[in-house]
């Protein structure tokens, strides 16, 4: 279920996101924010991205779960087509930041990662494989680009549970595969499992 870019929706951010972005770490940067101590700076970034993903997941959760009840896989597939970037959109305004959703296998090929969230994707797919536990597994930094802005990047891990199986299983209902076929030509998220890396949240956040 994946659903493009709000680019948009923070005027600041756009202006931001198409400069050339030259990264560095978190832990060198965030000692330099203006106002906040360090730890104080990190833990109040952190703490803002980390509420517009709970909002963004629960909010489509909730509306996934209702269309497969009203209208089962291909129910879903229709929310994601025509509701998820919808309430991306308003979930990002109501947050303040621009939030949306990314994957090494994308279904929308807007939502291909840049980078940055592409590294990111292969260490999170790294950690799970580990045994990390997935809910803790998010990542942070602050890009700055060619003018000087800078912006705050976090994202957070998001795992193919049963649900997801319905559209991004190895093993879909024939109607629902053609349907994928018809609305997404160039998808490449199918073949999943339970507690695969399905993609990441990412959410980016203007500091100046």
């Amino acid at each position: 279920m994946k659903t493009p870019r709000p680019m948009f929706l923070v005027p600041a951010l756009v202006a931001v996101l198409v400069a050339a972005a030259l990264p560095v770490t978190a832990q060198t940067d965030l000692g330099k924010l203006a106002g906040h101590d360090r730890q104080a700076a990190l833990t109040e970034h952190v703490q803002t991205c980390r509420q517009a993903v709970s909002a963004l997941g629960q909010a489509l959760k909730a509306r996934l779960r209702q269309a497969v009840a009203d209208s089962g896989a291909l129910g879903a597939l229709a929310l994601c087509n025509v509701e998820a970037v919808p309430i991306t959109e308003r979930i990002s305004l109501e947050e303040g930041v621009a939030v949306g959703r990314t994957s090494l296998r994308v279904r929308n090929p807007h939502n291909a990662p840049d980078p940055w969230e592409r590294e990111i994707l292969e260490q999170f797919a790294h950690r799970l494989d580990r045994g990390e536990s997935a809910s803790g597994i998010e990542a942070w930094t602050v890009q700055q680009d060619s003018l000087g802005h800078r912006t705050f990047r976090y994202m957070k891990a998001i795992v193919t549970g049963p649900l997801c199986l319905k559209c991004h299983g190895s093993r879909l209902r024939p109607d629902v595969a053609r349907r994928i076929r018809e609305l997404y030509p160039d998808d490449q998220a199918v073949g999943y499992h339970v507690g695969d890396l399905r993609g990441a949240f990412t959410v980016t956040k203007p500091l100046d």
